[in-house]
């Protein structure tokens, strides 16, 4: 049986600018464009891309996923339309979404082998860049958020190279799954112990839930 394969539209990388929307000035790469030659893939992500401020980036979160499939949704909400790295992301992937994409999840990437770490929450500076006062609200409520990735296997990817779930993982908890019990389902005891079992989830994303689970267990 031949193992799914999804679609790589865009492969972005960005730099570090002072980036003013509105009266709001920040440091951001956020503006990510699509790389047109090879890039070496290392354990904290593309060779070429910059992070502003440490909440982004490192070995869990190594690379950004957006889906490709949500970008109609987003055209008639934000400015500025882009068909790439719409929300800064690294990876705009057709096929792999929320539902289908699973924590633990294996990929190979051209050279290299990436993993499934954990969700991307929403960002403020979506909202400014794209001014859309709730854009964070937009994304939580409508599950939209893609996801973090971790780097097992080091190596060079370039356009053109897609995604190939080589082993998907045997707990099977899918990224909406752990949205849910982050922002909807807090008191869900089960799903909280499901999230968990799951050694592939990023520690920092671990650590949060079991504060969340050990709040649950206290009610």
């Amino acid at each position: 049986m031949k193992n799914p394969t999804y679609q790589v539209i865009s492969l972005n990388t960005g730099k570090i600018e002072t980036l003013t929307y509105g009266n709001r000035t920040f440091e951001s790469a956020i503006r990510k464009q699509p790389v047109l030659e090879p890039v070496y893939l290392g354990k904290i992500g593309l060779a070429v891309d910059e992070q502003a401020y440490k909440g982004h980036g490192g070995a869990d979160k190594a690379l950004c996923l957006y889906p490709y499939d949500h970008y109609p949704y987003w055209r008639k909400i934000v400015s500025d339309y882009s068909e790439t790295a719409l929300f800064g992301e690294n990876l705009t992937v057709e096929g792999l979404t929320e539902n289908n994409a699973h924590i633990g999840d294996t990929f190979s990437f051209g050279e290299a082998v990436i993993q499934i770490s954990e969700p991307r929450n929403p960002c403020h500076k979506l909202a400014t860049k794209y001014d859309v006062p709730d854009m964070v609200i937009r994304v939580r409520d409508s599950g939209y958020t893609g996801f973090y990735l971790r780097v097992l296997k080091e190596g060079t990817v370039k356009p053109g190279d897609n995604l190939v779930l080589i082993e998907p993982d045997p707990h099977q908890v899918s990224v909406a799954l752990v949205n849910d019990v982050t922002f909807f389902d807090r008191h869900h005891k089960e799903k909280l112990e499901k999230v968990l079992k799951v050694d592939a989830l990023s520690e920092g994303y671990r650590e949060s839930l079991l504060k969340q689970y050990e709040k649950v267990r206290l009610l």
